[in-house]
């Protein structure tokens, strides 16, 4: 069996190449530097997984998790919110509608327990 695809939705560039260094050996890693891009991007190359920043100049990781899951190609790719914000109901009732959102994991999360998540949802 092939490499599940990961796509990376972060405008930090040092995340996405700590992530895509880290990920790269068992996963085939795609990148997209803000939320269009990223929207643009799952639509093309359909994911197995989505790890998706909140906090980006161009759009919220919201407003791309709702785009996503409104999407027949997209709507049924997991998301798993990664970022440097703090994890607050707020933010966890904001991307609850979306049945896509799987689950939030702090940047600091180490790379095993989320290699671990992204495999959990994936299948």
């Amino acid at each position: 069996m092939g490499k599940k695809k990961i796509l990376i939705i972060d405008d930090n560039s040092m995340i996405r190449a700590l992530f895509a260094d880290v990920f790269e050996d068992e996963f085939n890693v795609e990148m997209a530097v803000d939320g269009t891009q990223g929207i643009m991007a799952a639509s093309a190359t359909r994911p197995d997984v989505i790890l998706l920043d909140v906090d980006m100049p161009d759009m919220s990781g919201v407003e791309v998790a709702r785009q996503l899951s409104q999407l027949p190609e997209t709507s049924a790719i997991p998301v798993i919110v990664v970022t440097a914000t703090e994890y607050t109901d707020e933010i966890k009732r904001q991307f609850m509608p979306y049945g896509n959102f799987k689950g939030f994991l702090s940047k600091i999360t180490s790379s095993a327990d989320i290699r671990t998540v992204i495999k959990r949802v994936s299948g």
